[in-house]
């Protein structure tokens, strides 16, 4: 098996969680994390959908019941996890807490992404197409979130040895 060229980008140690991300990754991140709260709080973006996704879809009245109960929560929980990625983007590691909120923002990204790109797990990857760099985001976005899983289940690959 061959060896990994860079580290992960999470990596448990003891009680926390090495983040080993450049500068400019950081930067990225910090930066979809502040875009991610002006999508989330506009709350009429139909992007939105995959984020709000419908729980009764034969039943307009109890879905709207449910969103009702739910939305403010969610936004909530949302938000706090932008506040606390900003607030360690550029932190050396953080606690098992904060690495809960940065696979929030990654998925909540995620979703946001393929929505606005209306793919599919099962859509390829063409590097000519004029959506190839967003596309490229969203597949770095999605290995992030595998990382940060890895780390926080601290299950390392079997690619991967130390």
């Amino acid at each position: 098996m061959a060896r990994r060229e860079q580290p992960m980008a999470f990596e448990r140690n003891g009680d926390r969680i090495q983040i080993h991300l450049g500068n400019e990754e950081r930067e990225l991140i910090a930066d979809l994390a502040d875009q991610f709260r002006s999508v989330v709080t506009e709350d009429s973006s139909p992007d939105l959908r995959r984020l709000y996704p419908t729980a009764y879809p034969d039943d307009s009245d109890k879905d709207s019941e449910y969103a009702s109960l739910v939305h403010d929560d969610l936004l909530r929980s949302r938000l706090e996890a932008v506040e606390t990625v900003e607030a360690t983007a550029h932190s050396d590691s953080i606690d098992p807490d904060e690495l809960a909120a940065w696979m929030s923002l990654l998925s909540g990204l995620r979703l946001l992404l393929g929505t606005r790109l209306d793919i599919s797990e099962e859509d390829g990857f063409d590097p000519d197409a004029p959506d190839a760099p967003t596309r490229a985001l969203l597949a770095w976005l999605g290995l992030l979130l595998e990382e940060s899983v890895e780390a926080a289940t601290g299950y390392l690959p079997p690619h991967v040895h130390q």
